[in-house]
Order: structure tokens, then C-alpha cells, then sequence
């Protein structure tokens, strides 16, 4: 089962890994549902030939919305500490949802 954890980033800051379930095609459409379901605002979005990330707006916090391919992955970064409540509630939702 893919269930969402979350692990704390060098920075000290959170990451929620959302789903392993994604690849470079389908992150833009994954990215823009999840973006959507959490009633946020993307910022911009970095597409490039070597990375995908979005800056993203939920709760009116900062993230990164990223696609990692070591491992694959679909994250959720923290830009700030102040984002970790917003991460946590986002983990339940998804640990919920999965789990039901």
C-alpha cells in the first residue's frame, strides 16, 4: 500500500511524500489535482528537462511540490516551519483516505 509519510529535510523542516505512485508524465496533472483538492494557489511552475517542482500556496504557506525520481516520488516540501501544521493536517487527510 502507497501511504503518505512524512520525514524531516536537512533544513529541519517537513516533507510529506504523498504518493510513489507518479513518473514525470502524469506529475503535472497529479500535481495540479492535489494542488486543487488542498485549495491551493500554484505560484510558478519549473519544468525543466532535468526537474519538476511547482511553488505552491495551501493555507497561505510556502511549499515546494515536487517530483523526485530517486526515489519516485511526489513531495510536499516545506519552506518554513511554519508550514508543519499545514503538513501534518494534509498527512491525516491523506493517511484517511488511503487507510478507508
Amino acid at each position: 500500500m502507497n501511504l503518505p509519510t512524512i520525514e524531516t529535510m536537512a533544513s529541519g523542516n517537513i516533507s510529506l511524500t504523498i504518493t510513489e505512485d507518479t513518473d514525470w508524465e502524469t506529475f503535472p496533472d497529479q500535481a495540479a489535482d492535489f494542488v486543487r483538492k488542498f485549495g491551493g494557489i500554484v505560484l510558478k511552475r519549473i519544468d525543466t528537462p532535468v526537474e519538476r517542482m511547482w511553488i505552491v500556496l495551501i493555507k497561505w504557506r510556502p511549499f515546494y511540490l515536487t517530483f523526485e525520481d530517486f526515489p519516485l516520488r511526489m513531495t510536499l516540501d516545506s519552506m518554513s516551519r511554519s508550514c508543519a501544521s499545514v503538513i501534518h493536517d494534509i498527512h491525516a487527510k491523506l493517511l484517511a483516505e488511503a487507510q478507508s
